[in-house]
């Protein structure tokens, strides 16, 4: 099986995100094994992250984190605090036009290899515009430093792949862990509207509105668009339109537990429910089952593109796992989605 970084490179493209589905799973390990195999590769690289990320110690365990490793000529993203720890040698190139709770965010060339703390932006068009700045600068690829709770960075109109990050502090259990890996793997794989005429008519309702409530009618589909204070109000009311001639629900924003028991609970067959992509969906693995098995589709206008997971079998919290049978266990689950556990693998 071909290495982390060399599907990276066969995928061809030029974004990728690591998005950890909670702490302790090895995020940074991943990012720095990718940054490290770009510099061997005389790869020039853009760093950036969807939030707060490399600090010396964990803010609520207090315990040593590993922190994120910067080569020469990287261009990075990161808030003004962060400038003043850097053990890397940083050149300002410019300012970033937003702000986040540690200052302004500014674009760096490294010029003297070392360690590094990202501080950027959790929204997607701040990530885009910074990513763009940077390919100006030089990058050939850019690395997005994620977390599950900015899942921003995993969206397509960011990063082209994404990389999910598993492990042991995931579940109380071997088996929650990969029950838990596996949903996540199946919500960024929820597959693309394949009606063209759907799509097209999805699309022009949401520049007009926070959800499309989309109808069949003589020439195809038509859509109802509604727009309210918060995107929640907007989902509720798009329900309240659904009647026989109802084909889809689009919602512009997050799609929550509450909508989807809505749905279930008033449909003996429930419309089909279309996202931007799959990081708007936050919905519980047993609602999900249950409206899918209630004959209900979910679909994306885009869709991620997972290329890899990668595990760490410890947790901080004293649980661990042997490697290799979770390797193996996690391998088996997943199949065809590659798996890695860098750390055993490369020892």
């Amino acid at each position: 099986m071909a290495g982390l970084y060399q599907i990276l490179n066969e995928q061809g493209y030029k974004t990728a995100a690591i998005v950890g589905m909670t702490k302790n799973v090895g995020k940074t390990v991943t990012l720095n094994n990718l940054v490290k195999e770009f510099e061997k590769n005389g790869k020039p690289i853009g760093l950036i992250s969807a939030g707060y990320d490399g600090e010396r110690v964990d803010r609520l365990t207090l315990k040593d984190k590993p922190r994120i490793y910067a080569p020469v000529n990287a261009i990075v993203a990161t808030a003004e605090a962060c400038f003043k720890v850097a053990e890397a040698r940083l050149e300002y190139l410019e300012a970033g036009s937003m702000s986040t709770p540690l200052g302004e965010v500014y674009l760096a060339r490294v010029l003297e290899p070392g360690l590094v703390e990202l501080a950027g932006p959790a929204s997607v068009s701040g990530l885009k515009g910074l990513i763009f700045r940077m390919y100006n600068y030089g990058s050939e690829n850019v690395l997005v430093d994620g977390a599950i709770n900015r899942i921003a960075s995993a969206s397509p109109d960011v990063s082209e792949n994404t990389i999910l990050a598993s492990g042991a502090s995931l579940g109380p259990t071997m088996d929650d862990v990969i029950k838990k890996t596996i949903f996540r793997c199946e919500l960024f794989q929820t597959p693309e509207v394949e009606d063209e005429k759907l799509l097209k008519e999805a699309l022009s309702g949401l520049q007009d509105g926070l959800a499309v409530h989309l109808y069949t009618c003589s020439t195809g589909y038509k859509s109802d668009s509604v727009s309210a204070a918060i995107p929640m109000q907007a989902g509720a009311q798009v329900i309240g339109k659904c009647d026989n001639n109802t084909a889809a629900l689009v919602f512009g924003g997050a799609f929550i537990d509450g909508l989807i028991e809505e749905l279930i609970n008033h449909f003996d067959t429930p419309p089909m429910v279309i996202v931007r992509d799959a990081t708007k969906l936050f919905i519980s693995p047993e609602n999900y089952y249950r409206f899918r098995n209630r004959g209900g589709e979910v679909r994306v206008l885009k869709r991620i593109n997972l290329v890899a997971v990668t595990l760490n079998p410890t947790d901080p919290g004293g649980r661990g796992y042997d490697p290799r049978m979770f390797l193996e266990k996690m391998r088996e689950a997943l199949q065809p989605i590659p798996v890695f556990d860098l750390v055993y693998e490369s020892a």
